[in-house]
């Protein structure tokens, strides 16, 4: 591997107590090497009381104009130790630096802190190649970040099947600043305890570090798994996920620890199944087994406030099942499709209040500040009849849901309408601070558009769209000041 030695031309010095003296440096910076990717680089320290070593750290400055807050994360020595980057044996360190701009220099600041409270920071140039990519680095910027606005988020996990190097994660200026190594991530992505959850065949959990290293936790075929699908969401206890077997396809759930471990398992062809029977009516017109996809699954949630599992039903409706019981809560869906016809289902029925909309066709839910956000993609159903109508735009929407009653209390409308027929997501970070995904804008393009407190777009992104593939979804993500212990 190629390495560029790092000349220093700046004076080092140690700061105690609030004052700052020349002294020889206790830290050196000896040379950086390239990662698997362009935006990680490894930065080689020589450290002389290696033995006293607390925390080290980098900032990536943001690149010129850009509003962007920066890329930063700190190391503990005892992290640094597992990962295998340090031995207090050894002066030599190795401080992993991700978030990097491609093919440009990055200036980087790094702070090496010991115990006492004593620290020492030193600027680090690092020039990286260009990442090679036809889609993702060359969107049209139909509105750059605007600088009169601010947004809670800067960062945003797109998640891609149309790339090796999948997810992508971009910054609020159309940057991209890192990608899963090479064949080691797939279209179902979740930042989960500092690092990205991902799946790197049919039935299998991956681990990816931001620093490129990556693990397989678990394969979930011995299970009866012969797919993991969709997207990853989180759950009270872990991550959730949406699985296949040869039996059922798109309509199991599980919830899996941050070690791949399988915590409960939620079969909705089963509950439903059993809900219909003790309400007096026959299942088998309404629940089929694979390869029928009555129910496609596409995004679950958690809600706190009364312990439920949310899942979105793209073909029928949004349910809440009682997270450990799995008994039928509610059902939010238009009346106009089959599952109302059936009196065991509609029993669960939402009231809609006034001047509220059903979601159609709907992904991504969540739950903020108790209330439920969702795509409405308005697409009639594909296979239960009757289909019930589709709307010729999609839009998000919030419900707040109060005993029986849903009542919408937001929604947004591009102007002109947007029709995303499929995937799409909509996410908020802080209080109204969005971030919407049309995965298939009027079928042609993939939109990336954040809107700030005051409903404002604060960026808007267009990229080429491949299907789904190109972002099927999109989180918000955060990634300053992370901490690694």
């Amino acid at each position: 591997m190629k390495k560029l030695l790092i000349i220093l031309s700046v004076t080092f010095s140690l700061v105690l107590a609030g004052e700052s003296v020349a002294i020889r440096p206790g830290v050196s910076l000896d040379q950086t090497a390239p990662g698997p990717t362009p935006f990680i680089s490894f930065v080689t320290l020589r450290i002389s009381d290696p033995v006293n070593l607390s925390t080290i750290s980098f900032s990536i400055r943001p690149k010129q104009g850009s509003k962007t807050r920066p890329i930063s994360a700190t190391y503990s020595s005892a992290y640094l130790q597992n990962a295998g980057y340090f031995q207090p044996n050894s002066s030599k360190l190795t401080l992993p630096v991700f978030g990097l701009y491609q093919g440009r220099q990055n200036t980087v600041t790094v702070t090496i802190t010991f115990n006492g409270g004593a620290t020492q920071q030193n600027r680090v140039n690092i020039t990286t190649a260009a990442y090679v990519d036809g889609t993702f680095t060359s969107p049209t910027i139909v509105q750059p970040r605007s600088t009169t606005t601010t947004i809670s988020y800067d960062y945003i996990l797109m998640k891609a099947s149309t790339t090796a190097d999948t997810p992508v994660i971009i910054d609020s200026d159309a940057e991209v600043r890192w990608v899963g190594s090479v064949g080691r991530g797939g279209q179902q992505a979740l930042f989960y305890q500092n690092g990205i959850y991902s799946t790197d065949s049919a039935t299998s959990l991956v681990r990816l570090e931001f620093d490129g290293r990556s693990t397989t936790l678990a394969d979930y075929a011995s299970l009866g798994v012969t797919g993991i699908h969709h997207n990853f969401d989180y759950g009270r206890d872990g991550i959730l996920i949406d699985v296949d077997t040869a039996a059922w396809l798109e309509s199991i759930n599980m919830e899996v620890d941050g070690l791949g471990n399988v915590l409960r398992t939620w079969n909705l062809a089963d509950i439903i199944s059993a809900a219909m029977v003790a309400g007096g009516d026959d299942p088998s017109g309404f629940v089929f087994p694979a390869p029928t996809d009555w129910f496609h699954n596409n995004a679950t949630t958690y809600r706190p406030s009364d312990d439920s599992f949310i899942v979105s039903s793209r073909e029928n409706f949004v349910i809440a099942l009682d997270y450990d019981t799995q008994a039928i809560k509610w059902i939010l869906g238009a009346t106009d499709k089959h599952w109302y016809q059936y009196r065991s289902l509609r029993k669960f029925a939402l009231k809609l209040g006034p001047d509220t909309l059903a979601p159609v066709g709907q992904h991504a839910v969540s739950i903020v500040d108790d209330n439920l956000l969702l795509f409405d993609n308005g697409t009639a159903s594909l296979t239960q009849m009757p289909t019930g109508m589709g709307r010729t735009y999609s839009a998000p929407r919030k419900y707040a849901i109060s005993g029986k009653t849903a009542t919408e209390i937001y929604h947004y409308l591009s102007d002109p309408a947007t029709k995303s027929s499929f995937c799409s997501s909509v996410y908020e970070d802080a209080t109204d601070n969005y971030l919407i995904d049309y995965a298939q804008a009027d079928g042609l393009y993939c939109d990336i558009v954040g809107l700030d407190a005051s409903g404002a777009v604060a960026f808007y992104f267009q990229y080429v769209a491949d299907g789904c593939g190109t972002a099927f979804n999109a989180n918000p993500l955060h990634l300053e000041n992370l901490q690694f212990d």
